[in-house]
């Protein structure tokens, strides 16, 4: 999962409505405008089957939420959702053309990376606010 962690990463980082994002930490982020954090949220088996070989098939859910510490205040507040709505589109346009990262080691072409549900987590007086983009990959895993 580390790998994958680095790849999400990596290809957030590549982002358009992330170009003003400097650092993008994993499990933490400072409060400072520009940084993002990645915080992994668990790997769910949505579904598994074992074949007559004793091969085990899981279609498996990772889900993460990607924190955006970004200017709050005044226009600021329209360009925020901008820039959420955006990173969202590109993530599905990602995942369509094939070129999001891969989790899975088997049916790669039919894995999914979404983001949805952004959302204002808190502002604070300081001009800041913090954001929230949930990401979640749909992806099957064989043994």
């Amino acid at each position: 999962m580390e790998e994958q962690l680095k790849t999400l990463c990596d290809w957030l980082r590549t982002a358009p409505a992330l170009a003003g994002v400097k650092t993008l930490w994993v499990d933490g982020a400072p409060a400072v405008p520009g940084t993002a954090g990645l915080f992994p949220a668990g790997v769910q088996v949505t579904e598994r089957r074992v074949n007559l070989w004793g091969e085990v098939r899981l279609r498996c859910r990772a889900s993460f939420t990607l924190r955006l510490v970004l200017p709050y205040g005044g226009r600021s507040a329209r360009d925020n959702a901008a820039t959420l709505l955006e990173l969202q589109r590109w993530v599905l346009e990602q995942s369509a053309a094939g070129t999001a990262p891969v989790f899975g080691n088997t049916d790669t072409a039919q894995e999914r990376l979404t983001a949805a549900d952004a959302k204002l987590e808190r502002a604070s007086d300081e001009g800041t606010a913090v954001y929230a983009v949930q990401l979640k990959a749909e992806y099957t895993l064989q043994y």
